[in-house]
């Protein structure tokens, strides 16, 4: 299948969050706070459209193909600031990456992170990115460490 991948733009919005909905509904399974709230869709429309579109801290990238009926998958990217203490510079960071059920496998991933790569050295001159994955996201953490990222930290948590 050919695709490209491109800058997301304000007529994808409906696109994008059908994709996040079906995101949400496989992170979900793992852990039912990643369950979409029943307004996500109204406050995500703006915090695209308000935070996101035309942004130079963040951007959403798409796949899309004419051969589909709406997008192929889909990256979040921003910028995050250096740390007050540790030398940790200002870096990128991916807040969700998904590609529809039916397209999984195919090298979209790839493609997508790729993309994001390129914004984040290319364009924002940045020396490293981050993204955190739920630890029973097998297919996720499959797909870095194909990729050649590497896991760097552990993440804990403890109910209250």
């Amino acid at each position: 299948m050919n695709y490209e991948i491109t800058f997301a733009t304000e007529e994808d919005a409906d696109d994008i969050l059908d994709l996040w909905y079906e995101y949400s509904d496989q992170l979900s399974d793992i852990d039912d706070r990643y369950t979409h709230k029943d307004e996500a869709g109204e406050q995500w429309r703006n915090y695209f459209l308000n935070q996101m579109v035309n942004s130079s801290k963040a951007a959403i990238l798409v796949a899309d193909s004419e051969e589909a009926d709406g997008l192929l998958g889909v990256i979040e990217v921003r910028i995050m600031g250096s740390h007050p203490i540790f030398q940790l510079t200002q870096h990128g960071m991916v807040f969700g990456h998904h590609v529809r059920d039916e397209y999984q496998g195919n090298g979209i991933e790839e493609s997508l992170l790729e993309a994001a790569e390129q914004w984040f050295t290319d364009e924002k001159d940045l020396p490293f990115y981050r993204v955190n994955v739920l630890a029973q996201n097998d297919y996720l953490k499959d797909i870095y460490d194909e990729y050649g990222l590497e896991q760097i930290e552990y993440t804990y948590e403890a109910s209250l």
